[in-house]
Protein backbone atom coordinates (compact mmCIF):
# COMPACT_ATOMS: atom_id res chain seq x y z
CA UNK A 1 0.00 0.00 0.00
CA UNK A 2 3.03 2.73 0.83
CA UNK A 3 4.69 2.02 -2.34
CA UNK A 4 1.70 3.40 -4.74
CA UNK A 5 2.25 6.80 -2.88
CA UNK A 6 5.83 7.41 -4.14
CA UNK A 7 5.03 7.87 -7.46
CA UNK A 8 2.38 10.23 -6.73
CA UNK A 9 4.90 11.89 -5.12
CA UNK A 10 7.43 12.07 -7.90
CA UNK A 11 4.62 13.19 -9.84
CA UNK A 12 3.76 16.59 -7.59
CA UNK A 13 7.27 17.25 -7.61
CA UNK A 14 7.43 17.23 -11.71
CA UNK A 15 4.49 19.11 -11.48
CA UNK A 16 6.09 22.04 -9.19
CA UNK A 17 7.03 23.45 -12.55
CA UNK A 18 4.00 23.48 -14.33
CA UNK A 19 2.61 26.22 -16.34
CA UNK A 20 -1.09 24.71 -15.97
CA UNK A 21 -1.99 28.08 -13.59
CA UNK A 22 0.27 30.41 -15.15
CA UNK A 23 -2.87 33.00 -16.13
CA UNK A 24 -3.78 33.27 -13.02
CA UNK A 25 -0.39 33.70 -11.33
CA UNK A 26 2.75 35.98 -12.28
CA UNK A 27 6.25 35.72 -11.34
CA UNK A 28 7.74 38.15 -8.66
CA UNK A 29 7.79 41.74 -10.13
CA UNK A 30 11.14 44.12 -10.20
CA UNK A 31 11.98 44.82 -6.73
CA UNK A 32 12.62 49.16 -6.50
CA UNK A 33 13.44 50.35 -3.15
CA UNK A 34 12.82 53.98 -3.20
CA UNK A 35 15.40 55.23 -0.32
CA UNK A 36 15.86 59.13 1.08
CA UNK A 37 13.59 61.15 3.08
CA UNK A 38 10.58 63.28 2.87
CA UNK A 39 11.40 63.93 -0.96
CA UNK A 40 11.10 60.30 -1.24
CA UNK A 41 8.23 59.74 0.93
CA UNK A 42 5.99 62.37 -1.42
CA UNK A 43 3.40 63.22 1.53
CA UNK A 44 1.29 65.19 -0.61
CA UNK A 45 -1.36 63.25 -1.46
CA UNK A 46 -0.10 62.75 -4.77
CA UNK A 47 2.21 59.80 -4.44
CA UNK A 48 5.32 62.17 -5.03
CA UNK A 49 7.69 60.82 -7.78
CA UNK A 50 6.76 56.77 -6.58
CA UNK A 51 3.36 57.62 -8.77
CA UNK A 52 4.49 58.66 -11.99
CA UNK A 53 7.69 56.33 -12.35
CA UNK A 54 5.71 53.56 -11.34
CA UNK A 55 3.64 54.34 -14.69
CA UNK A 56 6.31 54.58 -16.78
CA UNK A 57 7.84 51.29 -15.66
CA UNK A 58 4.86 49.25 -16.33
CA UNK A 59 4.62 51.26 -19.65
CA UNK A 60 7.94 49.58 -20.25
CA UNK A 61 9.09 46.71 -18.22
CA UNK A 62 5.59 45.71 -16.51
CA UNK A 63 4.51 46.60 -13.26
CA UNK A 64 7.02 46.99 -10.89
CA UNK A 65 7.04 46.64 -6.97
CA UNK A 66 8.30 49.30 -4.90
CA UNK A 67 9.31 47.90 -1.65
CA UNK A 68 10.88 49.55 2.03
CA UNK A 69 9.48 50.05 5.76
CA UNK A 70 7.75 52.90 5.36
CA UNK A 71 4.02 52.90 3.54
CA UNK A 72 1.98 56.07 2.38
CA UNK A 73 -1.44 54.23 1.89
CA UNK A 74 -3.04 56.81 4.42
CA UNK A 75 -1.71 59.91 1.71
CA UNK A 76 -1.35 58.45 -1.68
CA UNK A 77 -3.68 58.81 -4.24
CA UNK A 78 -6.41 56.11 -3.98
CA UNK A 79 -5.95 54.85 -7.33
CA UNK A 80 -2.58 54.32 -6.55
CA UNK A 81 -1.28 50.19 -6.05
CA UNK A 82 2.23 50.38 -4.36
CA UNK A 83 2.83 52.13 -1.08
CA UNK A 84 5.80 51.31 -0.05
CA UNK A 85 9.10 52.91 -0.21
CA UNK A 86 11.79 53.51 2.12
CA UNK A 87 11.90 57.35 2.69
CA UNK A 88 12.67 58.85 6.26
CA UNK A 89 10.87 62.37 7.07
CA UNK A 90 14.07 64.90 8.50
CA UNK A 91 16.74 62.19 8.70
CA UNK A 92 20.09 62.99 7.60
CA UNK A 93 22.04 60.60 5.53
CA UNK A 94 23.77 58.96 8.30
CA UNK A 95 20.31 58.67 10.18
CA UNK A 96 19.46 56.83 7.11
CA UNK A 97 22.17 54.42 7.30
CA UNK A 98 21.92 53.54 10.29
CA UNK A 99 18.08 53.83 11.25
CA UNK A 100 19.02 55.95 14.32
CA UNK A 101 16.41 58.50 14.87
CA UNK A 102 12.93 59.67 16.06
CA UNK A 103 11.96 57.10 13.45
CA UNK A 104 13.39 54.04 15.16
CA UNK A 105 14.38 52.30 11.82
CA UNK A 106 16.41 49.51 11.42
CA UNK A 107 19.78 49.56 9.80
CA UNK A 108 20.22 49.93 6.07
CA UNK A 109 21.29 46.01 6.27
CA UNK A 110 18.14 45.14 7.88
CA UNK A 111 15.71 47.01 5.79
CA UNK A 112 17.64 45.57 2.60
CA UNK A 113 17.39 42.14 4.25
CA UNK A 114 13.95 42.21 4.44
CA UNK A 115 12.97 44.26 1.30
CA UNK A 116 15.66 42.62 -1.18
CA UNK A 117 15.54 45.02 -3.82
CA UNK A 118 17.09 44.49 -7.25
CA UNK A 119 17.40 48.63 -7.62
CA UNK A 120 17.75 51.48 -5.09
CA UNK A 121 16.93 54.76 -5.91
CA UNK A 122 18.68 56.88 -3.24
CA UNK A 123 18.11 60.92 -2.61
CA UNK A 124 19.60 61.96 0.23
CA UNK A 125 21.06 64.87 1.97
CA UNK A 126 18.77 67.30 1.73
CA UNK A 127 18.08 67.36 5.76
CA UNK A 128 21.90 67.66 5.95
CA UNK A 129 21.60 70.98 4.08
CA UNK A 130 18.52 72.45 5.77
CA UNK A 131 19.72 71.49 9.29
CA UNK A 132 23.79 72.34 8.08
CA UNK A 133 25.25 69.27 9.89
CA UNK A 134 29.38 68.59 9.02
CA UNK A 135 29.11 69.62 5.35
CA UNK A 136 32.80 68.96 5.61
CA UNK A 137 32.02 65.24 6.30
CA UNK A 138 28.51 64.73 4.01
CA UNK A 139 30.13 63.16 0.83
CA UNK A 140 31.70 60.59 3.48
CA UNK A 141 28.40 60.37 4.70
CA UNK A 142 26.73 59.62 1.43
CA UNK A 143 30.08 57.40 0.95
CA UNK A 144 29.44 54.87 3.67
CA UNK A 145 25.60 54.62 2.98
CA UNK A 146 26.35 53.65 -0.66
CA UNK A 147 29.37 51.21 0.29
CA UNK A 148 27.04 49.50 3.03
CA UNK A 149 24.54 48.78 0.57
CA UNK A 150 27.03 47.76 -1.95
CA UNK A 151 28.58 45.74 0.49
CA UNK A 152 25.29 44.19 1.26
CA UNK A 153 24.74 42.69 -2.32
CA UNK A 154 26.69 44.20 -4.64
CA UNK A 155 24.33 43.01 -7.93
CA UNK A 156 21.92 45.82 -6.96
CA UNK A 157 21.50 48.53 -8.85
CA UNK A 158 22.61 52.29 -7.20
CA UNK A 159 20.54 55.39 -8.83
CA UNK A 160 22.49 57.90 -6.63
CA UNK A 161 21.05 61.12 -7.28
CA UNK A 162 22.75 64.63 -7.27
CA UNK A 163 19.70 66.05 -5.06
CA UNK A 164 16.98 68.38 -6.25
CA UNK A 165 18.00 72.32 -5.47
CA UNK A 166 16.84 74.34 -2.93
CA UNK A 167 15.65 77.26 -3.43
CA UNK A 168 13.53 80.70 -1.15
CA UNK A 169 12.39 80.40 1.33
CA UNK A 170 15.15 77.96 2.22
CA UNK A 171 17.98 79.69 3.32
CA UNK A 172 20.87 80.72 1.01
CA UNK A 173 23.28 78.23 3.55
CA UNK A 174 20.91 75.32 2.65
CA UNK A 175 20.77 76.05 -0.94
CA UNK A 176 24.82 76.45 -1.42
CA UNK A 177 25.09 73.25 0.61
CA UNK A 178 23.27 71.36 -1.90
CA UNK A 179 25.15 72.62 -4.52
CA UNK A 180 28.00 71.92 -2.82
CA UNK A 181 27.29 68.15 -2.34
CA UNK A 182 26.43 67.49 -5.67
CA UNK A 183 29.18 68.71 -6.87
CA UNK A 184 31.34 65.94 -5.00
CA UNK A 185 28.72 63.06 -6.13
CA UNK A 186 30.27 62.81 -9.39
CA UNK A 187 33.75 61.64 -8.41
CA UNK A 188 32.42 59.13 -5.65
CA UNK A 189 30.17 57.89 -8.46
CA UNK A 190 33.18 57.49 -10.38
CA UNK A 191 35.46 55.66 -7.46
CA UNK A 192 32.37 53.40 -7.12
CA UNK A 193 32.13 52.37 -10.43
CA UNK A 194 36.03 51.98 -11.00
CA UNK A 195 35.60 48.98 -8.56
CA UNK A 196 33.11 47.15 -10.88
CA UNK A 197 30.11 48.33 -8.42
CA UNK A 198 26.77 49.49 -9.85
CA UNK A 199 26.46 52.51 -9.24
CA UNK A 200 24.81 55.22 -11.60
CA UNK A 201 24.62 59.13 -11.34
CA UNK A 202 21.35 60.75 -11.62
CA UNK A 203 20.75 64.32 -12.47
CA UNK A 204 17.92 65.63 -10.73
CA UNK A 205 19.29 68.82 -9.97
CA UNK A 206 19.69 70.46 -13.40
CA UNK A 207 16.28 69.28 -14.45
CA UNK A 208 14.82 70.92 -11.38
CA UNK A 209 15.65 74.30 -11.61
CA UNK A 210 13.04 75.70 -13.68
CA UNK A 211 10.37 73.98 -11.44
CA UNK A 212 11.31 75.88 -8.22
CA UNK A 213 9.70 73.94 -5.01
CA UNK A 214 6.37 75.93 -3.38
CA UNK A 215 8.16 75.70 0.19
CA UNK A 216 11.81 75.76 -0.82
CA UNK A 217 12.56 72.23 -0.11
CA UNK A 218 9.44 69.65 -1.16
CA UNK A 219 8.38 69.39 -5.08
CA UNK A 220 4.37 69.60 -5.91
CA UNK A 221 3.18 67.50 -8.43
CA UNK A 222 4.96 68.85 -11.51
CA UNK A 223 8.31 68.90 -10.12
CA UNK A 224 7.71 65.42 -9.06
CA UNK A 225 7.11 64.68 -12.77
CA UNK A 226 10.27 65.93 -13.73
CA UNK A 227 12.30 63.48 -11.03
CA UNK A 228 10.01 60.46 -12.20
CA UNK A 229 11.35 61.27 -15.67
CA UNK A 230 15.17 61.73 -14.39
CA UNK A 231 14.75 58.36 -12.55
CA UNK A 232 13.17 56.43 -15.67
CA UNK A 233 15.70 57.81 -18.22
CA UNK A 234 18.65 56.94 -16.22
CA UNK A 235 17.00 53.48 -15.46
CA UNK A 236 16.79 53.51 -19.28
CA UNK A 237 19.96 54.24 -20.36
CA UNK A 238 21.89 52.36 -17.79
CA UNK A 239 19.86 48.71 -17.80
CA UNK A 240 19.07 47.13 -21.49
CA UNK A 241 16.27 45.04 -19.49
CA UNK A 242 15.19 44.98 -16.02
CA UNK A 243 17.65 43.28 -13.98
CA UNK A 244 16.79 39.81 -12.06
CA UNK A 245 15.33 39.84 -8.74
CA UNK A 246 17.55 38.65 -5.97
CA UNK A 247 16.99 34.92 -4.46
CA UNK A 248 15.66 35.67 -0.67
CA UNK A 249 16.44 32.25 -0.52
CA UNK A 250 20.42 32.39 -0.90
CA UNK A 251 20.58 33.37 2.74
CA UNK A 252 19.96 29.34 3.57
CA UNK A 253 21.63 27.76 0.71
CA UNK A 254 18.61 28.08 -0.89
CA UNK A 255 16.31 28.82 -3.81
CA UNK A 256 12.85 30.69 -3.14
CA UNK A 257 10.25 31.34 -5.96
CA UNK A 258 7.43 33.61 -5.29
CA UNK A 259 4.38 34.00 -7.20
CA UNK A 260 1.42 35.79 -6.94
CA UNK A 261 -2.05 36.74 -8.02
CA UNK A 262 -4.14 39.44 -8.49
CA UNK A 263 -7.18 37.44 -9.94
CA UNK A 264 -8.47 35.30 -7.26
CA UNK A 265 -7.03 33.75 -3.44
CA UNK A 266 -7.14 30.47 -4.61
CA UNK A 267 -5.32 30.04 -7.85
CA UNK A 268 -3.36 27.24 -7.33
CA UNK A 269 -2.82 23.70 -7.95
CA UNK A 270 -2.16 21.59 -4.85
CA UNK A 271 -0.72 18.35 -5.56
CA UNK A 272 -0.19 15.23 -2.92
CA UNK A 273 2.53 15.85 -0.69
CA UNK A 274 4.14 14.31 2.58
CA UNK A 275 2.37 15.93 4.93
CA UNK A 276 -1.26 15.97 3.32
CA UNK A 277 -4.23 14.84 5.80
CA UNK A 278 -4.81 11.09 4.85
CA UNK A 279 -1.66 10.55 3.56
CA UNK A 280 0.40 7.46 4.14
CA UNK A 281 3.16 9.13 4.68
CA UNK A 282 1.97 11.84 8.05
CA UNK A 283 2.01 10.08 11.15
CA UNK A 284 0.69 12.90 13.12
CA UNK A 285 -0.02 16.62 13.36
CA UNK A 286 0.72 19.42 16.52
CA UNK A 287 -0.14 23.16 16.82
CA UNK A 288 0.85 25.65 19.46
CA UNK A 289 0.55 29.03 20.16
CA UNK A 290 -2.10 29.02 17.80
CA UNK A 291 -4.78 32.25 18.56
CA UNK A 292 -7.44 31.87 15.43
CA UNK A 293 -10.87 30.81 15.06
CA UNK A 294 -10.70 29.00 12.00
CA UNK A 295 -9.01 25.30 13.11
CA UNK A 296 -5.58 24.81 12.15
CA UNK A 297 -6.27 21.79 10.73
CA UNK A 298 -6.79 23.77 7.47
CA UNK A 299 -3.20 23.89 7.02
CA UNK A 300 -2.75 20.65 5.32
CA UNK A 301 -6.17 19.68 4.32
CA UNK A 302 -5.68 19.36 0.55
CA UNK A 303 -7.76 22.53 0.03
CA UNK A 304 -8.00 26.11 -0.26
CA UNK A 305 -11.47 26.82 1.09
CA UNK A 306 -10.18 28.00 4.30
CA UNK A 307 -7.62 30.43 5.84
CA UNK A 308 -5.24 30.77 9.21
CA UNK A 309 -6.22 33.80 11.18
CA UNK A 310 -3.91 34.09 13.89
CA UNK A 311 -4.36 37.14 16.07
CA UNK A 312 -0.64 37.44 17.14
CA UNK A 313 0.86 35.83 13.99
CA UNK A 314 2.94 33.47 16.53
CA UNK A 315 2.77 29.68 16.40
CA UNK A 316 4.55 26.71 15.78
CA UNK A 317 2.38 23.31 13.98
CA UNK A 318 4.53 20.54 13.23
CA UNK A 319 4.76 17.52 11.27
CA UNK A 320 5.36 14.00 12.33
CA UNK A 321 6.27 11.58 9.16
CA UNK A 322 5.70 7.96 9.20
CA UNK A 323 9.00 6.74 9.97
CA UNK A 324 7.16 3.09 10.23
CA UNK A 325 6.77 2.86 6.64
CA UNK A 326 9.77 4.51 6.13
CA UNK A 327 12.65 4.17 9.23
CA UNK A 328 15.43 6.32 6.99
CA UNK A 329 13.16 8.88 6.87
CA UNK A 330 12.38 10.96 3.92
CA UNK A 331 14.65 13.35 1.62
CA UNK A 332 12.93 16.74 1.45
CA UNK A 333 12.84 18.31 -2.03
CA UNK A 334 10.38 21.61 -1.97
CA UNK A 335 8.81 23.59 0.69
CA UNK A 336 5.28 25.14 -0.96
CA UNK A 337 3.18 27.78 0.97
CA UNK A 338 0.59 29.31 0.15
CA UNK A 339 -1.97 32.02 1.70
CA UNK A 340 -3.91 35.19 0.62
CA UNK A 341 -7.21 37.56 0.98
CA UNK A 342 -8.15 40.50 -1.04
CA UNK A 343 -6.95 43.42 0.44
CA UNK A 344 -9.46 44.78 3.68
CA UNK A 345 -11.50 47.90 3.59
CA UNK A 346 -9.41 49.38 5.56
CA UNK A 347 -6.03 48.72 3.67
CA UNK A 348 -4.27 45.80 5.01
CA UNK A 349 -3.13 43.77 2.80
CA UNK A 350 -3.58 39.79 3.23
CA UNK A 351 -1.27 37.70 1.35
CA UNK A 352 1.98 38.31 4.19
CA UNK A 353 3.75 35.04 4.65
CA UNK A 354 6.65 34.86 7.11
CA UNK A 355 7.59 31.77 8.86
CA UNK A 356 10.98 29.72 9.86
CA UNK A 357 10.99 25.96 8.82
CA UNK A 358 13.10 23.78 10.98
CA UNK A 359 13.30 19.78 10.81
CA UNK A 360 14.99 16.65 12.71
CA UNK A 361 15.77 13.97 11.77
CA UNK A 362 15.03 10.00 12.48
CA UNK A 363 18.27 9.67 14.41
CA UNK A 364 17.14 12.79 16.87
CA UNK A 365 13.32 13.48 15.85
CA UNK A 366 12.73 15.51 18.90
CA UNK A 367 16.30 18.04 17.94
CA UNK A 368 15.16 20.69 16.06
CA UNK A 369 17.62 22.36 13.17
CA UNK A 370 16.35 25.54 11.15
CA UNK A 371 16.32 25.20 7.49
CA UNK A 372 14.82 28.36 6.59
CA UNK A 373 13.96 31.49 7.45
CA UNK A 374 11.08 33.19 4.36
CA UNK A 375 8.86 35.86 4.03
CA UNK A 376 7.01 36.85 0.98
CA UNK A 377 7.99 40.19 -0.18
CA UNK A 378 4.29 41.69 -0.70
CA UNK A 379 3.51 43.34 -4.14
CA UNK A 380 0.64 45.33 -3.91
CA UNK A 381 -2.69 46.29 -2.69
CA UNK A 382 -3.67 44.21 -5.69
CA UNK A 383 -2.39 40.92 -4.44
CA UNK A 384 -5.26 38.31 -3.75
CA UNK A 385 -2.73 35.76 -3.00
CA UNK A 386 1.23 34.60 -2.78
CA UNK A 387 2.79 31.25 -2.61
CA UNK A 388 6.55 31.02 -1.45
CA UNK A 389 8.16 27.63 -3.09
CA UNK A 390 12.02 26.52 -1.37
CA UNK A 391 14.28 24.32 -2.89
CA UNK A 392 17.72 23.64 -3.46
CA UNK A 393 19.53 25.54 -6.29
CA UNK A 394 21.24 22.28 -7.57
CA UNK A 395 17.37 20.15 -7.59
CA UNK A 396 19.03 18.10 -4.52
CA UNK A 397 17.25 17.31 -0.94
CA UNK A 398 17.02 20.48 1.19
CA UNK A 399 16.92 17.69 4.16
CA UNK A 400 17.72 14.14 4.32
CA UNK A 401 16.87 11.21 6.80
CA UNK A 402 13.86 13.61 8.22
CA UNK A 403 11.32 12.76 10.80
CA UNK A 404 9.70 16.03 11.69
CA UNK A 405 9.27 19.12 9.76
CA UNK A 406 8.13 22.23 11.69
CA UNK A 407 6.63 25.55 10.82
CA UNK A 408 7.44 28.38 12.88
CA UNK A 409 5.48 31.13 11.81
CA UNK A 410 6.00 35.11 12.97
CA UNK A 411 5.92 37.93 11.93
CA UNK A 412 6.22 39.59 8.53
CA UNK A 413 8.64 42.56 8.16
CA UNK A 414 7.18 45.88 9.62
CA UNK A 415 6.38 48.80 7.71
CA UNK A 416 5.16 51.95 9.16
CA UNK A 417 2.81 55.38 8.32
CA UNK A 418 4.02 57.91 10.11
CA UNK A 419 4.59 56.34 13.83
CA UNK A 420 1.71 53.90 12.95
CA UNK A 421 2.13 50.40 12.52
CA UNK A 422 1.03 49.20 9.41
CA UNK A 423 -0.91 45.82 10.36
CA UNK A 424 0.30 42.57 8.13
CA UNK A 425 -2.55 39.92 8.57
CA UNK A 426 -1.10 36.48 7.60
CA UNK A 427 -3.94 33.86 6.34
CA UNK A 428 -2.37 30.92 5.13
CA UNK A 429 -4.32 27.99 2.56
CA UNK A 430 -2.24 25.46 2.42
CA UNK A 431 1.65 23.93 3.14
CA UNK A 432 2.91 21.26 1.05
CA UNK A 433 6.10 19.22 1.47
CA UNK A 434 7.60 17.24 -1.38
CA UNK A 435 10.01 14.52 -1.08
CA UNK A 436 10.20 10.58 -1.17
CA UNK A 437 11.92 8.36 1.63
CA UNK A 438 15.60 8.86 2.19
CA UNK A 439 18.03 5.99 0.89
CA UNK A 440 20.53 7.43 2.67
CA UNK A 441 22.23 5.13 5.36
CA UNK A 442 23.66 6.52 8.22
CA UNK A 443 27.79 4.72 8.23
Amino acid sequence: MHSKAWPALTLALALLGSHAWAQKTQAAPLRIMPIGDSITEGGDGTGGFRRPLFDKLTAVWGMPNFVGSRNMRQSDPADFLDHDEDGYSAYRIEQITTGKGFWNALPIEQRLRAWDPAIVTLHAGTNDAQQAYRYAGVIDRLDQLVSRIVAFNPEIHIFLAQIIPANPPASETTQAYVRGLNAQIPALVDRHRAQGHRVHLVDLYTPMLDHPNPDGIHPDAAGYAVMAEGWFQAMMAALAAPPPNPDPGRFWGLHQVDRFSTVTSTPWTLQPNLIRAGSVTLAGVQTSGYQGSHPPALLNDGSQAAYSNDRDYASTTTFSLNTEAAPQGYDITAIRSDAGLPTAPNGDERSHQAYELWWSSVESPDTFLQLADAHHILVNTSERASQVTLSRPDGGPMAQRVAKLQFRFVQPPARQYGFIGIETPTRYRELEAFGAPSATDVR
